[in-house]
């Protein structure tokens, strides 16, 4: 399956397996499928253990793959003049993978290591619980990854005879998207796959699921502060003349902030902290879901206020403004959805393989427009009924020992840049290729113009800046947005905060009218802070949850003792509950002013006309001065170590190091530098720790430059009784590099996955409009993104070298380790 897409720089393509957990036969319930699924990675006939990743990266490009219940999809995402590379590169995997035994046993190893990883994570854990309790019979009742004790049993044997049987061409779904044209690339995948020779068909004699006839119940403890509920209705399969009725139910009853759901139990009874629905529709029959992230004593009266609101569906139906709001948004949706090469190769390839029409998902749409008022009741009266639902809690464990944490092409314009009259910065970007807009109004601030005491500011006000202005409420705003299928978002982070509205081009007058509103007559209301407050509260609870994002955040605090680098832009609950709305108010009008501010309008308009509008609407803005924050950073003298614990399975190891900020010559250097080590396919770590000792399933690393300073950081996820050896290989790692540098071909390789990354980041005129922004902001110029494959070029094996003496000082290293509760507790005894 083939898709053109002349104005993107880069071609996805994608093979779809049919083969999933689902299909797995006499070895159901193993995890072979995502075995199996790893072990293409690990060479071919012509291709050594890790050239795979590597040559990807090589050529700029980005290879992943992932498995479900029904398929296993392999994706590679190049600049589009490296195609051939990536057709020879994932033909090869599907036709000549060699699987030997020793990586067999090797990657066992790292999947084991996943599967500890899988029962640290609470969402995880409750979509385990909702496919047991929704399937009794059918295969979707087994996890992907498999039974631990049936995945050791798994032989090398078993992964060849595995891989015969279901990688065959009448089984697999080969799609292509991006800047290519059909007729040149058609004949070499031809070419590619001509040895590729059919196989016996596999019938799908799947035992299906028996219907349910009475309402299932399950409750589980897990070590975590908040509690998860699922309510799950059987429903129907993915080729079900029913689908769209039901996902427009969906959409109303818990998509989005206008929708029944979150206006009742989220603004209305505050019973939750996030809440929504969706139609599951697999291959087999699937179900209706409404998830909630909730307090643990909520739950009871949180299921009985869904189940009032689904009843009321049954009993009364929907509006019409509420079916004609869905329709809009499924529209404005597909549009969006179309605008990058993967996220085209990924739909038309599971369009073909489970419906037999690569372009479902585009008739789809026409679905959608044809259901009826009529339609819904019927539906929701046939399917959301109590005896066929399952409802799966996953509460708090009760803790007799708390640790808590301190609070601590077709035609492009090129980017025009204007000033209006009272300082604000406008860049205008015309491209006509899909009848969207994007504006974006960002400036100066985050974190860095916080201190200690108002830490969260900024996010509380970027939170409530879309929550009511003195003519709309937050309501309003969110239905008249949802209406027209709109995108409206805000953020803050270290930096900078800002707004997002994106939309179809049809719709610009109210693009406009509400941008103007929002930024002109803003009123953070009182009634919605509180709110908001609790929303940043949970999150700080779910950081905590987490292990990665609670040692990142441990290791912050330690590298920038005193600078607000190591801020957490949810603030503490303290610096929270000190705020008030004259705080935010006061905040919004000191930042919030034209020559602090940079607005971006990209997409289809009138270049001309649109500059127009900005000055009638924005030009009134009065200027005034904005003094910002600068920050001295205290250089760590000393290396130093902490050891945290937390209720988990894993451990994690993270080193920290300062960097520098995003105007030093040194930037593109370090970020070389921390790819070359912590990229997670073909880095060193990756090399050395996951492919030669199988002790890690998660590791990486990265460089953040900021506005005064920078931060590198390296972590390896592995067991606790591996926690030290890490620290030796990461430590060794760095020493390597210090002494000896880097090859003239890793250098390469590290330089054009680099440089291909980033021109993927910027595919969409939204991705474009944000990062030539923030340029713009923070004094680099709006075109400072051109300049990025020149910058990484210029970075030399000598520049490496002294970069990582200099920077990876091992004598001013932070290593901040976090170890399973049940080690402490040994500890102890």
């Amino acid at each position: 399956v083939i898709s053109e897409m002349p104005t993107s720089p880069m071609v996805s393509v994608y093979a779809l397996v049919k083969a999933g957990s689902a299909t797995e036969g006499k070895f159901l319930g193993s995890g072979i499928s995502h075995f199996l699924e790893h072990m293409l990675f690990k060479g071919t006939h012509k291709r050594k253990v890790g050239e795979i990743a590597a040559q990807i990266q090589a050529v700029g490009g980005s290879i992943n793959a992932s498995t479900s219940m029904d398929y296993t999809i392999y994706t590679l995402t190049v600049p589009f003049e490296s195609f051939d590379v990536a057709l020879d590169i994932l033909s090869d995997m599907l036709m000549n993978s060699v699987m030997d035994e020793k990586e067999v046993n090797r990657e066992r190893d790292v999947i084991l290591g996943e599967m500890r990883l899988h029962n640290d994570n609470p969402e995880s854990k409750l979509h385990e619980l909702v496919f047991q309790t929704v399937y009794t019979r059918h295969p979707y009742r087994h996890p992907v990854i498999g039974y631990p004790s049936l995945f050791k049993k798994i032989t090398h044997k078993d992964i060849i005879e595995y891989y015969q049987k279901y990688y065959a061409p009448n089984n697999i779904v080969f799609s292509v998207a991006g800047n290519i044209k059909t007729e040149k690339v058609l004949p070499k995948i031809q070419k590619a796959f001509k040895d590729f020779e059919r196989q016996s068909d596999i019938p799908r004699n799947i035992a299906q699921e028996p219907q349910q006839i009475s309402s299932r119940r399950f409750v589980e403890e897990y070590p975590t502060d908040l509690a998860r509920l699922a309510m799950s209705f059987t429903s129907i399969p993915l080729l079900h003349e029913d689908l769209y009725v039901l996902d427009v139910i969906a959409n109303v009853l818990g998509s989005g902030r206008s929708s029944r759901l979150y206006l009742d139990l989220y603004k209305k009874k505050a019973l939750v902290h996030r809440i929504f629905s969706y139609n599951y529709t697999p291959v087999d029959r699937g179900f209706f879901q409404v998830y909630a992230l909730l307090d643990g004593e909520k739950v009871e009266p949180a299921i009985v206020e869904i189940l009032k609101q689904i009843e009321l569906i049954k009993t009364e139906g929907i509006t019409a403004q509420e079916l004609k709001k869905a329709k809009r948004q499924v529209l404005s949706e597909h549009i969006f959805s179309n605008q990058q090469a993967e996220q085209v190769a990924y739909a038309q390839a599971i369009d073909e393989a489970y419906t037999g029409d690569f372009r479902f998902s585009q008739k789809y749409v026409e679905g959608i427009n044809k259901v009826t008022l009529k339609d819904i009741q019927k539906i929701a009266q046939k399917y959301l009924k109590t005896s066929s639902l399952s409802t799966v809690i996953l509460k708090p464990k009760k803790k007799d020992v708390v640790i808590k944490k301190k609070d601590k092409q077709k035609t492009m314009g090129e980017i025009k840049k204007y000033i209006l009259a009272n300082g604000l910065t406008v860049l205008l970007r015309e491209d006509h290729t899909f009848p969207l807009v994007a504006m974006r109004l960002m400036g100066n601030g985050g974190t860095r113009q916080e201190n200690i005491e108002n830490n969260g500011i900024s996010q509380l006000m970027a939170s409530l800046w879309t929550k009511g202005t003195e003519s709309q409420t937050a309501k309003q705003i969110a239905e008249k947005a949802e209406d027209l299928g709109m995108r409206i978002s805000s953020y803050s982070g270290r930096n900078s905060f800002g707004m997002d509205i994106e939309f179809l081009s049809e719709d610009i007058n109210t693009g406009w009218d509400l941008l103007a509103d929002l930024v002109k007559h803003p009123t953070f209301p009182e009634e919605e802070m509180g709110k908001v407050k609790l929303q940043m509260k949970t999150a700080l609870r779910q950081r905590d949850d987490d292990i990665f994002k609670f040692t990142a955040q441990a290791l912050k605090e330690e590298v920038f003792s005193d600078h607000p680098f190591r801020l957490d832009t949810n603030g503490t609950e303290s610096s929270l509950n000190k705020i008030n709305r004259e705080d935010v108010m006061q905040f919004y009008h000191q930042l919030a002013v034209p020559k602090n501010m940079v607005l971006t309008i990209f997409g289809d308009i009138e270049a001309k006309k649109t500059l127009e509008e900005i000055k009638k609407r924005l030009g009134s803005l009065k200027p005034s001065d904005v003094v910002l924050k600068n920050h001295a950073v205290k250089v760590i003298q000393s290396p130093r170590e902490k050891t945290l614990y937390l209720d988990k399975e894993q451990a994690v190891v993270m080193f920290g190091f300062q960097g520098v900020s995003i105007k030093n010559k040194d930037r593109y250097g370090i970020e070389v530098l921390s790819s070359i080590l912590g990229s997670s396919f073909s880095g060193r770590l990756f090399g050395r720790i996951r492919e030669e000792m199988g002790q890690a399933y998660t590791l990486g690393g990265s460089f953040i430059p900021g506005m005064d300073t920078g931060f590198i950081y390296l972590y390896v996820l592995t067991s606790s009784e591996n926690v030290q050896k890490v620290k030796e290989l990461v430590s060794d790692e760095i020493k390597k590099i210090q002494k000896k540098g880097v090859d003239e071909k890793e250098l390469a390789d590290i330089k054009t996955y680099l440089k291909g990354n980033f021109k993927a980041g910027y595919e969409t005129n939204s991705l474009l409009s944000f990062t030539s922004g923030l340029n713009e902001l923070y004094g680099l110029g709006f075109n400072n993104y051109q300049k990025y494959d020149e910058n990484i070029n210029r970075v030399t094996r000598k520049d490496i070298q002294n970069l990582a003496k200099k920077y990876l000082d091992l004598r001013t290293k932070v290593v901040v380790t976090t170890l399973p509760f049940k080690d402490k507790v040994k500890a102890h005894e």
